[in-house]
């Protein structure tokens, strides 16, 4: 995006302090570092996707996507660092102090309250209500794209993060194969029945992300990865809920794992019924 890459706030390498690595991901390391006396996460390209046109590419979509969002539940984007070689590309986000989603599950202490679960999917949904109401399908909605702050001493903060695989939804659908992360998702992008999907891709995953949420567990952790293909596509594998589920939770997962994307919620729906969740909840 030539174009856009002229959009979007240039900030001077000479400007960033690198602190240490914290995360480490498809297109290269995340970093803590300080901007101007802020603490900010600094996701710089590694040397063979900074070589590739397409992951060249990829990034300064991503970039000009973060760019032109605002909303409280998504990551806010502070610029670009480009001043220098490709290798040292990098852009410039808020820093959440927690890390993310599936590293505070991935704890020995991962089991998360029914307030907290309540209130941090209401988090994910209210930025993905957004991402859909501007024709943006993430593809990759996972717990370690989703950065959280459990520090905040009224309750978790939780905002979306990567958005390195989101893609504009044109009229009916999106145009597109394979796209995400195996455990995540949906059918219809493994069974290759359709040639156009949608927004409802989404839904599954976030789906996907209340079983997490719930068991404290990473999806099909023990299976081949030819093996969830297999049996996501044909509808003959899913993720066991456990007895002790809320009935609510438990009809709102089952719904996001609909092998019929129409029959799957909205986010709209499901802030809605997060929203009912919190008040009864409230009321007891």
């Amino acid at each position: 995006m030539k174009e856009g890459k002229f959009e979007i706030p240039i900030i001077k390498s000479s400007e960033i302090e690198y602190v240490k690595e914290i995360a480490r991901g498809t297109y290269g390391a995340v970093y803590l570092g300080k901007w101007h006396g802020l603490e900010v996460a600094i996701k710089k390209l590694k040397p063979s996707s900074a070589e590739k046109n397409g992951g060249v590419s990829d990034f300064w979509r991503e970039a000009l996507i973060l760019y032109h969002l605002r909303h409280p539940n998504i990551v806010k984007f502070h610029g670009v660092v480009s001043d220098g070689p490709v290798t040292d590309t990098a852009t410039v986000t808020e820093f959440m102090v927690s890390g993310s989603l599936g590293k505070v599950l991935g704890k020995k202490d991962r089991t998360v309250d029914h307030r907290k679960r309540i209130l941090i999917a209401m988090d994910i949904s209210l930025g993905m209500e957004y991402l859909h109401a501007n024709n943006i399908v993430h593809f990759d909605l996972k717990s370690e794209n989703l950065l959280v702050n459990t520090r905040n001493p009224l309750r978790p903060v939780c905002k979306i993060g990567d958005l390195g695989l989101s893609l504009l939804k044109q009229n009916e659908g999106v145009d597109i194969s394979m796209r995400g992360t195996l455990s995540w998702m949906a059918p219809e992008l493994l069974n290759k029945k359709r040639s156009l999907v949608t927004e409802k891709v989404d839904i599954y995953s976030f789906g996907v992300v209340m079983w997490e949420l719930l068991t404290g567990e990473r999806p099909y952790a023990k299976m081949q990865p030819k093996d969830i293909i297999v049996g996501v596509a044909d509808g003959t594998l899913g993720l066991e809920i456990p007895s002790w589920c809320e009935p609510g939770w438990r009809s709102l997962m089952e719904r996001c794992w609909s092998a019929e994307p129409d029959s799957r919620p909205s986010f709209s729906d499901i802030v809605k019924e997060l929203q009912g969740m919190c008040s009864a909840m409230n009321t007891r």
